[in-house]
């Protein structure tokens, strides 16, 4: 099997990772994140703050709506100046952070990234945090007042609403804003580059000359820091629906023991475990009311949840350059005889890791509850469904047979039974 392994990611590629991944989640409204870390530093630069704390700002922005994983709640936070409950996706941020050591420094910034300026100063937080709460909570308002004034013109348009934008914002200084940011975002505003350079062509630029000056986000990370991120991100896109729970985390885990089973060596069962983790992250796309749709999809969805597949394989290679795990990801809904999506691959095309995770993701579907089928299946069920997918050449003989053999094994890791320590295998 000719497989490209090479994991070399560093903090700066994943945190581009999970901006990609936030911006599925407002399937049409791209490069939040990206503009909230952009402006973010802007301001900083203008305030003179070190590099170092310039770049943290930029970062935070990045990801600061990493609590975010429904299409509603986005709409609703860049829908309105104060948005009803904005608490509630700040502290899901946090906790998910919190979970994340190579993140937890984020994490009381994102907690407090929509605290009034009154309120934030009376915060027993370190002044720092304070500052990057504050930078990107003006960034990500100003963000909104860019969409609302441009809801029916081209964005270009903005540079002739800078004046209403600032008017908005200083009506708010010393109250939601700090006073200084208010000055510094404003002399910001009233300068054409200044928005365009919002452009997601110059905000790749923008990024990338982030990496060159930033050597602390660009050490390599280890493969335990990657399994430890894309833990991550598997919990924003499980957080997606609640039918979806842990199902990210579960097939990797069914994948991850496949091939154990299968002897593969302990590397290689690593990746196959990080492909599974983020199987469905192109998932957060797919708008919520089709994830939940109780009774059968039209056309017209269907075509919607396709198209998850293809959104992971671009997701996934941009910042796994040299290595299979994209290709084995976004391959979880091909099939061998072609019937499959979103490429029609045959056999020829699927390599075995490809068709041990297409396995795990259908074994634990079957095995978890969805709007069209309010109770799991149980394991002769399960059995039954997929020796029907063998036997019209589906999926995997072979592989199905090392779940077929050890079905209790296999059906208590897709359910979480608590009985048994699978974190061990």
């Amino acid at each position: 099997m000719n497989t490209l392994t090479d994991l070399e990611i560093d903090l700066h590629q994943a945190l581009l990772m999970i901006a990609r991944a936030l911006d599925y989640v407002g399937i049409d409204d791209i490069n939040h994140g990206h503009r909230v870390g952009y402006m973010a530093y802007r301001c900083a630069q203008y305030l003179g703050w070190e590099e170092k704390k310039a770049a943290f700002a930029y970062y935070t922005g990045l990801i600061h709506d990493c609590g975010v994983s429904s299409t509603e709640e986005h709409q609703n936070l860049v829908g309105y100046l104060v948005p009803e409950n904005e608490r509630a996706h700040c502290l899901k941020g946090y906790s998910e952070l919190e979970k994340c050591p190579l993140l937890q420094d984020f994490s009381i910034p994102v907690l407090y990234h929509h605290t009034r300026w009154t309120d934030l100063i009376k915060l027993d937080i370190s002044d720092y945090d304070k500052d990057i709460a504050a930078i990107v909570y003006i960034a990500d308002r100003v963000d909104f007042l860019r969409n609302y004034y441009t809801q029916s013109i081209h964005h270009d348009a903005v540079t002739l609403q800078a004046g209403l934008i600032s008017d908005h914002i200083q009506s708010q200084s010393g109250l939601m804003f700090e006073p200084d940011m208010v000055k510094a975002m404003c002399g910001l505003i009233a300068t054409e580059g200044f928005w365009f350079n919002m452009d997601a062509t110059c905000l790749e630029v923008f990024a990338s000359e982030r990496k060159d000056s930033q050597l602390q986000y660009c050490h390599k990370l280890s493969l335990n820091n990657i399994i430890q991120l894309a833990r991550f991100v598997a919990r924003i896109v499980d957080a997606k629906s609640s039918f979806t729970f842990e199902h990210s985390e579960r097939v990797a885990l069914l994948a991850k023991m496949l091939a154990t089973d299968m002897d593969f060596e302990p590397r290689m069962c690593e990746m196959i475990y990080v492909a599974g983790l983020l199987h469905d992250i192109g998932k957060l796309r797919t708008p919520d009311e089709i994830l939940n749709k109780n009774n059968r999809l039209t056309d017209e969805e269907y075509s919607k949840i396709r198209r998850h597949t293809v959104d992971t394989d671009f997701a996934l290679r941009i910042f796994f350059k040299n290595s299979d795990i994209g290709k084995w990801a976004s391959n979880h809904h091909e099939r061998l005889d072609g019937s499959g999506y979103p490429y029609h691959k045959k056999a020829i095309d699927l390599d075995l890791p490809s068709r041990i995770i297409a396995i795990a993701d259908i074994f634990q579907a079957l095995s978890q509850k969805r709007p069209y089928r309010k109770e799991r299946m149980q394991p002769d069920e399960i059995i039954r469904e997929m020796t029907s997918l063998v036997e019209n050449n589906k999926i995997d003989k072979d592989v199905f047979s090392f779940v077929q053999n050890d079905i209790d094994r296999y059906y208590c890791a897709s359910i979480g039974a608590k009985e048994m320590n699978f974190q061990e295998i």
